[in-house]
């Protein structure tokens, strides 16, 4: 059996993020974890679409996501995972006939800054695959795939290890496709991390 590079940095990026979220366990307690982690719940819109083939409409999500890293001070360097559903909010009729609802997972590297009561983040999102839900004629899955992306969040801590979260993600699905189909989003959630004192 032969594993292509994507698959084996999924691999790899859920099997850090469960060793961290396991030994951050242990350090929950503690007053400055050397590993944290992290878990948030989020929801959002924002526009999807080339404009072409594929007209842009607006898009609505929810996303959960988990992520674990090691801290140096009020630095964190960790890996994401996120996992979301979409649906878009204008009637098929208005876009060509289409219905691009579906859902998309993707795995990723983060970069955090904590100055005690409020965070500053950015994730570098490695690739991204996305699946609509209604399949061809064929019964084949449709899948769009972007080779990577950014996310930029800011969290603000409100209750000891609670606090909420808003971001702005982009990206491009680009793999396989005639247009690329272009997808930024904001979105707004609660997270629960003992990356705060």
């Amino acid at each position: 059996m032969r594993f292509s590079l994507t698959q084996l940095i999924q691999c790899l990026s859920q099997l850090i993020i469960v060793m961290g979220l396991v030994y951050s366990s242990s350090t929950l307690a503690s007053g400055e974890p050397r590993f944290s982690a992290g878990v948030i719940g989020s929801v959002g819109q924002g526009p999807m679409g080339n404009g072409a083939d594929v007209p842009t409409r607006m898009m609505l999500f929810t996303s959960a996501s988990v992520f674990t890293g090691f801290n140096y001070k009020k630095i964190r360097l960790g890996a994401n995972y996120e996992y979301y559903r979409a649906g878009q909010t204008s009637d098929s009729s208005d876009v060509a006939g289409q219905n691009i609802s579906g859902s998309g997972q993707t795995p990723g590297v983060r970069l955090d800054y904590y100055d005690g009561v409020q965070s500053f983040g950015v994730i570098y999102r490695l690739y991204d695959t996305y699946i609509l839900e209604r399949p061809t004629i064929q019964g084949l899955d449709v899948k769009y795939k972007a080779k990577s992306g950014f996310t930029v969040q800011y969290y603000r801590q409100f209750k000891k290890r609670f606090g909420f979260v808003i971001d702005f993600t982009s990206e491009e699905f680009d793999d396989s496709l005639t247009n690329k189909i272009k997808w930024n989003r904001i979105g707004l959630g609660l997270v629960f991390t003992n990356f705060t004192k």
